[in-house]
């Protein structure tokens, strides 16, 4: 690898090597420059894990780096929403800075927040400089996507292990059984999972033992492996069961448990109610399958059960999650090969202390009471975070990449909070649903534009490796990165550089230097000479262009290291699950005949909605709302027709596509469709938000983990000439 010529100089004419940075995979690219323009991307067969697989999203990135749509220069708000006009970088950073100043005098640091979107959230130590950004200012209103992507698990690491930064995932390359609830790893990738030949090692595991999806929909994934359909938000009653049924057969792993000290006892007897009986009239699996499969994962040599979108929007999405951990911990998977594992970080320091995170619950919202994990406030908060008064009211928001007007319910509520705002700061390279609302937006590059490092999610690859990337061509027009516009902000109000310190990289540093600095004192580090054969920023370069593997696999042994209760043993049935179990209970018995629950899914080629805008991704893909033959024909609706979908909190009127693909009593729509910003194609494009169907009431969410509930959404269906007749009548 370290002979392949390649073009060190971003934007010189030749091969580049880089990788792609729109989902945990983080396939190895090389993308060809000619003309300081990126004219091909393809994949890197040097790789040392994606070996040359290549998906549509990274050549699709290269379309949106040069696409006119694309705001280049920075931009000032002129008058209504979407209304701008160029300004150059210093007046407006001088303003953004005076106006900063004018709001702290006023309202304190506490009245700035800040929300952290992708595609930038995926880049290295972004999270952490976007955070000491916002503490810089003396502000903690810090949002994500988290609360509609990952709340559950993030409240279930936190509830079972007091460890809510780590994420637990399969050990694919020694895994003989897997059982997958709520993922479509064929399309998705393997989300929280950094493995780009994922249909590989599915395709080994389920020639050894097989693999199972469970899923309301068969999904690409579930065709080519075996599906367990079930009802939309039905994952904690089928786990519940499994549970139970090993409890009740005694096929937990006693030895393994009693060898680690588990306390078990308090699950089984919490779990005793969920039989697989009474599992099957709440989630519609049979019960001898919800058996023949808790015999499966006990019996299988090696094996592991992973969750993912699906076991995060619904109904119970703490509560599953802390049961798939529970199925894998008491079957004896937690710290196994090829079992379930929590890798490691490339930037923890060796000897560094044992962090510790505030209890579950500790650090509640200002609105709703609702529990902050790893510091977040609760995403679909931010208008009301907004328009409620009191201390803490938010008077100024930097969104960073992101768009809460569509990725939260009630965007218009949303939007209209956001014009209340004293100063709205947007990094983006688009005029969005919610960018359109800024007093500025700035410029910043796409992933093809930066240098950068595999630091956020190689610590859940299953086969680990690093990788370091020039910028393969310079920023497009004005582009500059988050960490340089952060830093111009904060020495206009006369503070401190991101990660300035007394030490060796003193009072302003690069954002290369601290990913160099905490490589080489990280895990796979050189720690400055220390180690000879550990790695830095120039060696990586030099030597491992397509980056490397420092490890054959993950060390399944680590994932002890990472359990940071008290006394270093999973916690089975915390009070808070104990509540959940018994709120699952009470739910039980319900009529569900008629009921219709909306759940979503995706395509590979329009996974992110801002990619919508490169026509050759979306030109034939049209978004449908896919629905039962059985369940439309009980309401004469027929192929193709056009419906209302409505909800408790809005609708939207779809297109229906008829499929058994789809479980009786659910319906499918795919998100991120109902594009109107300033991106010419994608807002000519048909389609709806289904999280307008979502409520944005936090009362309606799950209490746990402040959950925006995405999935289950009770819905009806109704053709619209049966509409209009209602309304004329």
């Amino acid at each position: 690898m370290a002979g392949t010529s390649f073009s060190r100089i971003p934007g010189a004419d030749g091969a580049h090597p880089t990788f792609c940075r729109l989902c945990e995979a983080q396939c190895g690219l090389i993308a060809d420059v000619e003309g300081g323009r990126i004219v091909k991307v393809r994949p890197d067969r040097d790789h040392p894990v994606s070996e040359g697989h290549l998906c549509v999203k990274g050549p699709g990135m290269a379309a949106i780096t040069h696409d006119p749509d694309r705001v280049t220069t920075p931009l000032r708000r002129v008058g209504g929403a979407g209304m701008f006009e160029p300004v150059g970088w210093d007046e407006a950073l001088d303003d953004i800075a005076d106006r900063l100043k004018a709001i702290i005098a006023r309202h304190g640091g506490a009245a700035i927040g800040l929300y952290q979107g992708n595609p930038a959230f995926l880049s290295a130590l972004h999270i952490a400089y976007s955070s000491t950004f916002l503490r810089s200012l003396g502000g903690s209103k810090l949002f994500s996507v988290l609360h509609n992507d990952g709340p559950g698990k993030t409240a279930a690491m936190g509830l079972v292990y007091d460890n809510p930064a780590d994420k637990t995932f399969p050990d694919l390359e020694r895994c003989d059984f897997l059982l997958i609830l709520g993922g479509n790893p064929l399309v998705s990738h393997m989300s929280f999972v950094a493995e780009p030949r994922v249909l590989h090692r599915l395709d080994r595991i389920h020639a050894k033992g097989g693999v199972v999806v469970v899923d309301p929909r068969r999904t690409e994934t579930a065709r080519k492996y075996e599906h367990v359909p079930i009802r939309p938000s039905g994952d904690a009653w089928l786990l519940g069961a499994m549970l139970h049924h090993i409890f009740e057969q005694g096929l937990e792993d006693r030895a393994w448990l009693d060898r680690h000290g588990v306390e078990w006892q308090g699950l089984r007897d919490a779990v005793e109610a969920m039989t697989p009986e009474r599992a099957e009239s709440e989630c519609d699996v049979p019960a001898d399958r919800i058996r023949a499969l808790a015999v499966r994962m006990a019996k299988a040599r090696t094996a592991a059960a992973y969750g993912r979108l699906g076991t995060n929007r619904g109904r119970y999405p703490s509560l599953t999650n802390v049961f798939t951990e529970a199925l894998n911990i008491v079957t004896g998977r937690f710290g196994e090969a090829g079992g379930w594992v929590i890798g490691k970080k490339p930037f923890a320091r060796q000897g560094a202390p044992r962090p510790a995170f505030p209890p579950h619950g500790a650090a509640r919202s200002r609105i709703g009471d609702l529990p902050m994990m790893l510091g977040y406030t609760p995403g679909g908060l931010v208008g009301k975070e907004i328009t409620t008064p009191g201390q803490g009211q938010m008077r100024a928001l930097f969104v960073t990449a992101g768009n809460p007007v569509n990725s939260y319910p009630n965007g218009a509520e949303t939007a209209a909070a956001l014009e209340q705002l004293d100063l709205l700061v947007a990094l983006d390279f688009y005029v969005t649903e919610t960018t359109r609302h800024a007093h500025y937006i700035l410029p910043t590059p796409t992933f093809y534009e930066r240098p950068d490092f595999t630091e956020t999610w190689v610590a859940n690859a299953p086969r680990p490796w690093v990788q370091f990337t020039q910028a393969v061509i310079e920023p497009v027009g004005e582009a500059r990165a988050e960490f340089d516009i952060y830093n111009a902000v904060l020495s206009r109000l006369g503070k401190a550089a991101l990660f300035a310190e007394d030490g060796p990289l003193g009072a302003s540093p690069s954002l290369i230097d601290v990913i160099d600095t905490s490589l080489r004192k990280g895990t796979y580090g050189d720690d400055f000479g220390a180690r000879p054969d550990g790695l830095s920023v120039a060696r990586l370069i030099e030597e491992f262009p397509s980056g490397v593997r420092p490890t054959p696999s993950v060390d399944p042994a680590h994932s002890w290291t990472r359990v940071l209760t008290p006394d270093g043993k999973p916690r089975l049935c915390h009070p808070v699950v104990r509540t959940e179990i018994d709120r699952l209970l009470q739910s039980s018995g319900e009529d569900k005949r008629g009921i219709l629950r909306l759940f979503g899914r995706r395509r590979l080629s329009s996974m992110n909605s801002w990619m919508h805008n490169v026509e050759k991704l979306v030109r034939s893909d049209r978004p449908t709302l896919q629905m039962h033959p059985r369940d439309a024909a009980d309401r004469l609706i027929g192929d193709g027709q056009h419906v209302e979908l409505r909800s408790a909190s809005g609708a939207i009127r779809v297109t229906v596509e008829l499929t058994d693909a789809v479980t009786r009593g659910a319906v499918s729509y795919p998100h991120g469709w109902g594009n109107a910003g300033g991106w010419r194609f994608a807002a000519s494009l048909e389609g709806e938000n289904i999280n307008q169907l979502a409520s944005s009431e936090p009362e309606d969410w799950e209490q746990v983990s402040a959950a925006v509930h995405l999935d289950g959404i009770e819905v009806t269906v109704t053709p619209i000439e049966a509409v209009a007749d209602a309304v004329g009548g």
